[in-house]
């Protein structure tokens, strides 16, 4: 009923997996569509795996394990995220499965395309415009189905989000979160997450004469009455960034140049805490002057690179129930 899992070199990684042992027994598929459907400790299982697997391999190039030996992972997407889908390849060969990236731009409503899916792959993470389709294949796959991004998430960049700030801070309990961009679909992930994890999260997501809403807005102020936390809109920089912990830049297309939606250092320095880190959540998006580009707190590209940590965590936990 058991097996256990081969380490081929590596003495470093060895010690958090050689003689470990993955139940064979069939499960129902832990899929990741929505964190509504997550809870505080799935999470944290997560990140906390990915985060023992980074400490015990820095440098994941020319590394090929056991893990997942044989198991072959699909991409589909119709959106094009080359940052995401390099770290989910990377991640993919490095527990020892094999991947493929399918381009589909047709319309996912068909019931039977995750049944029929099931049959040739062992996981499908998927890049979309919408999110009921993710959600229409889950409902049909014998395997796990993970949201990588769509129009109401960003799953995997939110939780190498996570993981960058638990690096930092230990946890994300008692923080304060700032986001300063569009409603992108990260922040949604973010809305949710803060409260689950016990810490409060403060937006502005437009200037004053245009108010938006984020599309999961109202779930996380639902979360925060349980949780005793707070998920707040903010108007002002300074407002925004009071007492922040970790402030968090984000993308904006080319029309929207509007100076209300840009942070400085300064900006940081005068409001925020003594502890402080930033991330800015697209490189080729919003443009933060060149000192927080390169400041010491600011954890960007640790950010992206744990996208590949994160990604490798799901991908064991949700196939083989492993964790690092």
């Amino acid at each position: 009923m058991f097996s256990v899992l081969k380490c081929r070199g590596l003495p470093r990684l060895g010690k958090y997996y050689r003689n470990r042992t993955v139940s064979s027994c069939p499960r129902k598929p832990q899929h990741l569509i929505c964190f509504l459907q997550w809870n505080e400790d799935m999470v944290m299982n997560i990140v906390s795996s990915a985060i023992t697997l980074k400490e015990s391999c820095k440098s994941t190039h020319f590394q090929r394990w056991d893990v997942l030996e044989n198991c072959k992972v699909t991409i589909l997407k119709e959106v094009n995220e080359p940052i995401l889908s390099q770290a989910v390849s990377k991640a993919a060969t490095m527990l020892g499965a094999y991947d493929n990236t399918i381009w589909e731009h047709v319309e996912w409503g068909n019931d039977y395309t995750g049944r029929v899916l099931s049959t040739m792959t062992d996981i499908i993470f998927v890049s979309t415009l919408t999110h009921a389709c993710v959600q229409r294949l889950a409902a049909r796959a014998s395997v796990p189905v993970v949201c990588m991004r769509s129009r109401t998430h960003a799953s995997v960049q939110a939780l190498a989000t996570v993981m960058s700030v638990v690096e930092d801070f230990g946890c994300m309990r008692g923080l304060t979160v700032s986001y300063l961009g569009p409603p992108h679909p990260v922040l949604n992930s973010y809305l949710l997450l803060c409260p689950m994890l016990g810490a409060n999260i403060k937006f502005k997501c437009c200037c004053q004469n245009k108010p938006i809403s984020p599309l999961l807005y109202k779930e996380s102020e639902k979360m925060v009455e349980t949780t005793q936390t707070i998920s707040r809109s903010c108007t002002a920089i300074p407002e925004l960034i009071g007492g922040a912990n970790v402030i968090i830049a984000g993308s904006r297309g080319d029309r929207d140049t509007h100076p209300e939606l840009t942070v400085r250092e300064k900006d940081i320095t005068r409001n925020a805490s003594k502890q402080w880190i930033f991330i800015h959540s697209d490189l080729r998006g919003l443009n933060p002057d060149d000192t927080l580009v390169t400041h010491t707190n600011t954890r960007t590209f640790n950010t992206f690179n744990n996208y590949q940590y994160i990604a490798a965590a799901l991908m064991a936990f949700t196939v083989k129930n492993f964790k690092f």
